[in-house]
């Protein structure tokens, strides 16, 4: 039974963990059985904790055998992505010369996922800076699309989708500035969420200073998983407030009761920006589910859409311009350069005054949509515009319109209005994952997560996968 165990759910562990019908050892010898498999194929997680997560294990096991009161996630192993403290390890971000930033304690999150049981089992992959929508480096090198090494796995947070498609882990940590999470996950076929702005502590000490201001209001982390029901214990597991992040608030974890189907929001075109056909389908496919399951569907397009992506893009690369170019220039492989350059050069330069006021409209921005989601509290778009992009697709310098950024809007909204995301899978166009985005309003990441199970329960679970040209389904 233990060899197969890399096939579970999270849920299904920690409920076998709990009934004594499986070992917390068993189940990290499995999933290490798989990652010794299949990660030499893809390249997902960069720093192996195989010999650690086996002396947690036997502790975790102890504590079965006392009859300890028992976390959410006992036994569960996770990953954790490289830019993110681990006590003991070194948080690189995918940079060489970052090899010595050796955490002194966890981060608030991962601490908060112990308290839950998990077990790391590994560090996952990230591009250098964890900057933008591929995942290579020069430390570790490139992580590759368990469906198809021709196609990214997305970034930054790439190696965690790939490690959770794959069966390495049940569940995995990301962050998202930009997509960083649901991007890869719309890549892998897998989901990822991006909770509220505040939801999740976000704090390194082994980071040199603080981010700047706009990145400081974009990021949150949050997790992948396979399956809705362990997204959700992800999510609430690593959720709280913690005083080493300022912006972590005091909201209560999860809302009593179910939410019930309720309008939904149907974005399915952006004037004047190109899709793919595909990315369309799969939003009409999935607006038809959610009728059929009792919510009221209605195409509209939400306030100040592209205004809202433009806004989060000028306010964002001003801040890489000013404090990450130099780096990513110095430590990044060429083709991150190049998606740098392309951004940069495709976002329009501003000053102080425009910065501090662009930071005020967002302001205005967030307002329109707090309001609009009073009657739509749910708006369905395509993860992006277009299906995954190929993996060279920066090999070569490359020249980006803003009508090209935009292409990338459903991305960029959530991390400027703070509001809660997901990507969803929804399944294969052309034998690659396709996929659709959902949005909530402040602290609704339950209404993403049973309008998520609605979705699931038509469009089955895609994974886990072999590595490309082994992908065989859900592998039984």
């Amino acid at each position: 039974m233990s060899g197969d165990i890399w096939r579970w759910s999270a849920m299904d562990i920690a409920a076998a963990v709990r009934e004594r019908r499986v070992s917390c050892l068993e189940v990290v010898e499995s999933c290490q059985e798989r990652i010794d498999a299949v990660n030499p194929a893809v390249n997902a997680i960069v720093d192996v904790m195989g010999a650690q997560a086996r002396a947690v294990a036997g502790e975790a096991d102890k504590a079965v055998a006392r009859g300890d009161r028992l976390g959410p996630l006992h036994g569960v192993p996770v990953t954790v992505k490289v830019n993110i403290d681990v006590a003991g390890r070194a948080t690189t971000n995918g940079v060489a010369a970052f090899s010595d930033r050796i955490a002194a304690q966890d981060s608030p999150l991962v601490r908060k996922w112990r308290e839950a049981g998990v077990i790391i089992l590994g560090r996952t992959n990230t591009p250098a800076l964890s900057f933008g929508l591929f995942t290579d480096n020069k430390l570790y090198g490139p992580t590759l699309n368990p469906w198809d090494a021709d196609v990214s796995p997305g970034g930054s947070s790439g190696g965690a989708a790939v490690s959770v498609a794959t069966g390495m882990t049940p569940l995995a940590h990301g962050n998202d500035s930009g997509g960083s999470i649901r991007y890869p996950a719309y890549c892998c076929g897998v989901f990822g969420m991006r909770p509220t702005f505040g939801r999740v502590p976000h704090y390194s000490g082994s980071a040199p200073a603080d981010l700047p201001i706009m990145s400081q209001l974009a990021v949150v982390n949050g997790p992948f998983a396979r399956t809705v029901a362990d997204l959700r214990a992800g999510m609430w597991a690593m959720s709280g407030h913690d005083p080493l992040d300022p912006w972590s608030v005091h909201e209560p974890v999860a809302r009593p009761g179910r939410p019930e189907p309720c309008k939904v929001a149907v974005l399915s075109g952006l004037d004047g920006v190109a899709r793919d056909e595909e990315t369309v389908a799969a939003v009409r496919q999935v607006a038809a589910w959610l009728a059929d399951a009792g919510y009221t569907v209605e195409e509209i397009a939400p306030p100040r859409f592209a205004e809202a992506s433009m806004l989060r893009d000028r306010l964002l690369i001003h801040e890489i311009r000013r404090h990450m170019l130099d780096q990513i220039e110095a430590h990044a492989p060429a083709a991150e350069i190049n998606e740098a350059h392309a951004l940069l050069d495709a976002t329009p330069h501003v000053d102080f005054e425009q910065f501090r006021e662009g930071l005020a409209r967002r302001t205005s921005i967030i307002r329109d949509w707090l309001l609009f989601m009073r009657t739509y509290p749910l708006v369905l778009t395509p993860t992006a515009w277009r299906k995954p992009q190929p993996a060279n697709f920066y090999a070569d310098p490359v020249a980006l319109t803003e009508a090209m950024v935009l292409e990338l809007s459903p991305l960029h909204v959530p991390p400027l209005l703070g509001l809660p995301s997901m990507a969803v899978p929804t399944g294969l166009a052309a034998g690659v994952p396709m996929g659709v985005q959902l949005m909530a309003s402040q602290f609704e990441e339950e209404r993403l997560l049973v309008a998520a199970e609605a979705i699931e329960l038509r469009a089955g679970v895609l994974t886990p996968i072999g590595p490309a040209k082994d992908a065989g389904g859900t592998g039984g």
